[in-house]
């Protein structure tokens, strides 16, 4: 439903005055479109930032070396000075736009002093590097996304290889459920930090996200393949018992939703994955649908009992 046409019905209702519904709209106008010029400035940041980056590449037999150097050091100067004016004028999308230019703009330098200089360390070296020098950039910045793939270059680095002593009793399927136990304490932790530290910083909020997210896909992964385990979808399914039980105990209606999403999105592919004649997959598709209905109404109970409490979606 349209803010406007909520807003009319909260008037009819007497829950909120006129002024007071005057003062929500100009602060939903003003709100969204603070977000969307940083948006925007992102956006741009990111395409400037990738527009040097190939200017330089396709030119790099033309330029000396000490152009490339000299110009590559005097755009990250540059693009470094812009955030710190941008912050002394508190102008925050374009804080967010010299930020992300800022960190491209690391990676380069990294990559043209490696080339110049024939240095040798492969993409764990290089990934190394641009994630350290490039953190107080990310952590000046409050974009989601942004932070979200600093921690997907970071975590590139990690060889999990190392991890196989601490499981070498366990089997492939009892290694997930471990795997996933792991992850979630992780996305607790995210959360918790979150809540520590100033607002400001995005990346404990981010590490939770993918924490969470990366779970959910070995899930999936897991319990769609051949030969798995019945216990497999026993825990699959008290996991999501469990995050749907967090979400309610915190008031959290965006967790429960999204949680809910996942439980239908998984019942679906167990039933497309599992059955191969025809009958049985109609049959399963049906009971699968039904057994969704009688969850769906449980979980609008559910989700109306949450959003009449008091309570934060953070």
């Amino acid at each position: 439903m349209l803010l406007s046409n909520k807003i009319s019905k909260w008037i009819e209702n007497q829950i909120i005055t006129e002024n007071q519904a005057i003062q929500i709209l100009e602060y939903e106008k003003t709100h969204n479109s603070k977000k969307f010029w940083k948006i925007a400035y992102m956006i741009a940041g990111l395409l400037i930032g990738l527009g040097f980056c190939l200017i330089v590449a396709a030119n790099w037999e033309v330029l000396p070396t000490g152009i490339k150097i000299v110009g590559d050091f005097a755009l990250l100067g540059g693009s470094t000075y812009g955030i710190i004016w941008a912050i002394n004028h508190h102008k925050k999308s374009l804080q967010e736009f010299f930020s992300i230019l800022s960190f491209l703009m690391i990676g380069a330098t990294i990559g043209l002093i490696g080339q110049t200089f024939n240095l040798d360390g492969g993409w764990q070296s290089f990934a190394l590097g641009w994630s350290i020098l490039g953190l107080p950039f990310v952590l000046l910045s409050k974009s989601f996304f942004f932070n979200l793939s600093w921690l997907c270059l970071f975590f590139s680095l990690f060889n999990l290889d190392w991890f196989d002593f601490l499981f070498k009793y366990l089997d492939e399927y009892q290694c997930m459920c471990c795997a996933v136990l792991v992850l979630s304490a992780l996305s607790y932790a995210g959360k918790k930090l979150d809540a520590i530290i100033p607002h400001k910083i995005t990346l404990p909020k981010a590490f939770s996200f993918l924490s969470i997210f990366v779970a959910y896909i070995i899930i999936f992964n897991f319990s769609c393949s051949n030969h798995t385990p019945f216990l497999i979808y026993v825990f699959s399914f008290l996991w999501f018992g469990l995050m749907t039980f967090y979400a309610v105990k915190n008031q959290n209606v965006i967790l429960f939703k999204r949680n809910a999403f996942a439980v239908e999105m998984y019942i679906f592919l167990l039933f497309a994955t599992r059955f191969g004649n025809l009958l049985i997959s109609g049959f399963g598709f049906v009971f699968g649908g039904l057994f969704i209905l009688l969850m769906i109404f449980g979980l609008k109970r559910t989700n109306k009992l949450i959003k009449n409490m008091d309570f934060s979606n953070e």
